[in-house]
C-alpha cells in the first residue's frame, strides 16, 4: 500500500469479488506473509462475504493455529477480525 496507485488498484480489484477468489487464494497459499497482510487488511475484509467464505479454511487456521511468522506478522489478528464478520 505504500505505492502512489495501491488504492485505486484496490479499489478496482473490489469491484470484482467472485473474479479475484483464486488470485486472493494464490496469495494466501505462498509464503509470503507481510503481503498477506496487506491481502487480508485491505482487500479481504472489504469483500463481500460470499467472497470471504472461499477463505475460510485459511482463516480458521491461522487464527487458531498460526505459526511464528504469521504472528509477527499479525495475521493471527487480522484472520480473527474477518471471521467475527463471517
Amino acid at each position: 500500500m505504500n505505492w502512489p496507485v495501491a488504492s485505486g488498484v484496490v479499489d478496482i480489484l473490489l469491484t470484482f469479488p467472485k473474479e479475484i477468489v483464486s488470485h486472493v487464494q494464490a496469495i494466501l497459499s505462498s509464503n509470503d506473509d507481510n503481503w498477506k497482510w496487506f491481502i487480508l487488511h485491505f482487500l479481504v475484509i472489504k469483500l463481500p462475504i460470499e467472497s470471504q467464505v472461499q477463505f475460510k479454511d485459511y482463516l480458521i487456521r491461522v487464527a487458531k493455529t498460526p505459526t511464528q511468522n504469521e504472528i509477527a506478522e499479525e495475521l493471527d489478528e487480522i484472520t480473527k477480525e474477518i471471521l467475527d464478520m463471517l
